[in-house]
C-alpha cells in the first residue's frame, strides 16, 4: 500500500456520535429539520450538523461556502497537491521570502509557537523525515531508515530554521527545509467551517474533519453534543469506545498510534515522529485527547502531547488556561488506563466505558 493510499484509508481517531432522536432530515415547508452535510477533504471525510430548522436555500448556500473554503485550504496546505502553496514552498530552495496567503501564514505561525511552547515536541518541518519513513506524501515505501539516513535528513529539519514575517512571507535558512502541516491543518479547517456557521447566525452546530471536532450549543435533543473517544485498537473494524465527552463550546482532537503505522521484524512503528530524535515515538501512550477553545490548537497539541508523554505533557497542560487532556496508556498486556489533567472530567463530563 502506498503512503497516499494509507493516508486516504485512515479512519478518524475520534468516533463522532450524534446520538439523537428524530435526527433524520425532514422536509417541512421549504425547510430541513436538523440538517447535515459532508464530503471528502484533506484525504479524509468531513461532516457538519445543525440543530433546528434551516431553509433549503440557506443550507445550499452554506454547503457551497463550506466546500469552497475547504478546497481553498487544500490549495494552500496540502502536500498531496503538487501545485499547492505548501508544495511550491517545499520544492523551492530559495532563501528569499516566499509570499503565501494570510491563512497559510497564520497556520505556520501558530505551528511555530507550539514548537517553541512544547520545547520542540511539535515541529512543522518534518516533511523530509516523514518521507524518509514512508509516511509522507512523497515517501516511496514504508521502511525503518538507518541511523545514518535519519541523521542526514534530520539535519535539514528544525522549526528554528523557519520564520513568518508580518507580510505573510515564509523564510527558511535551510534550502531543503520543507513543511508538513497534517498535525494542525485539519484543526484549522474545522475552525474555518465553524466561523462560517457563526457568521451565518447559527447557535447550535457541530463540525468534524477526520475525527477532529468543534461544537457549539446543543444537539437536536437539546443537550451538549456527545463525542465518542475510541478504544485504541489496531483493528479497524472495532468501533468500541473508551468513553464519551460532552461539548457545547469548544474543540476535541485526538492523536494516536493505532491507525497509521507499520510493522517490521516484529516491531510496530507509529507514524508520529519525535522531532528531537527523528524516530517514531516509542512509549506506552496509546492516544491523547485534547479539549481546547479552538480546533487548530487542540489538533496541534494532541500531537505534541503524544510526543511528550504523560509526565511532561500533563505538566505542560496544567500550566495553560482553557486546555485539558486525557492520556490513554497501554500496559505490557495491552490493557488501557486513563490519566487526566485536573479539569478534563469537569469540563467534558467524561464518562468511561460507553
Amino acid at each position: 500500500m502506498t503512503p497516499k493510499q494509507v493516508k486516504q484509508s485512515l479512519l478518524g481517531l475520534v468516533i463522532v456520535l450524534v446520538l439523537t432522536i428524530g435526527g433524520m432530515l425532514r422536509f417541512q415547508y421549504g425547510s430541513i429539520k436538523n440538517p447535515s452535510t459532508g464530503g471528502s477533504t484533506m484525504g479524509t471525510g468531513y461532516s457538519v450538523k445543525i440543530s433546528g430548522k434551516v431553509k433549503k436555500t440557506k443550507l445550499k448556500e452554506i454547503d457551497e461556502r463550506i466546500k469552497s473554503e475547504l478546497v481553498e485550504i487544500n490549495r494552500q496546505m496540502s502536500t498531496w497537491d503538487p501545485k499547492s502553496e505548501i508544495s511550491r514552498f517545499n520544492h523551492s530552495e530559495s532563501l528569499e521570502g516566499f509570499q503565501c496567503s494570510e491563512a497559510f501564514a497564520a497556520v505556520v505561525r501558530r505551528a511555530l509557537e507550539l514548537s517553541r511552547e512544547s520545547g520542540g515536541a511539535f515541529d512543522p518541518t518534518l516533511q523530509p523525515l516523514l518521507n524518509l519513513w514512508g509516511f509522507g506524501s512523497e515517501g516511496e515505501a514504508l521502511k525503518v531508515p538507518t541511523d545514518e539516513e535519519i541523521a542526514a535528513v534530520k539535519a535539514v529539519t528544525g522549526w528554528e530554521k523557519l520564520r513568518v514575517d508580518e507580510t505573510s512571507k515564509l523564510w527558511k535558512t535551510e534550502p531543503e527545509l520543507s513543511l508538513a502541516l497534517g498535525a494542525i491543518a485539519k484543526g484549522y479547517g474545522v475552525d474555518a467551517v465553524g466561523r462560517i456557521l457563526d457568521e451565518t447566525g447559527f447557535e447550535n452546530w457541530f463540525v468534524e474533519i477526520g475525527g477532529e471536532v468543534l461544537a457549539k450549543g446543543v444537539n437536536p435533543d437539546g443537550v451538549p453534543w456527545r463525542i465518542g473517544i475510541q478504544l485504541p485498537t489496531t483493528n479497524p473494524m472495532d468501533r468500541s469506545l473508551q468513553g464519551i465527552v460532552h461539548v457545547d463550546h469548544g474543540a476535541i482532537a485526538t492523536s494516536g498510534d493505532y491507525r497509521n503505522y507499520m510493522e517490521e521484524d516484529g516491531m510496530v512503528y507509529s507514524h508520529i515522529l519525535d522531532p528531537r530524535t527523528g524516530r517514531t515515538v516509542k512509549s506506552d501512550t496509546a492516544s491523547v485527547t485534547v479539549c481546547a477553545p479552538n480546533c487548530m490548537d487542540a489538533d496541534g497539541m494532541a500531537t505534541a502531547l503524544f510526543v511528550m508523554g504523560p509526565k511532561d505533557g500533563l505538566a505542560w497542560v496544567e500550566a495553560m488556561d482553557g486546555v485539558e487532556t486525557m492520556f490513554l496508556i497501554r500496559d505490557e498486556n495491552g490493557e488501557i488506563s486513563e490519566r487526566f489533567s485536573s479539569g478534563f472530567k469537569g469540563v467534558t463530563g467524561y464518562s468511561a466505558g460507553q
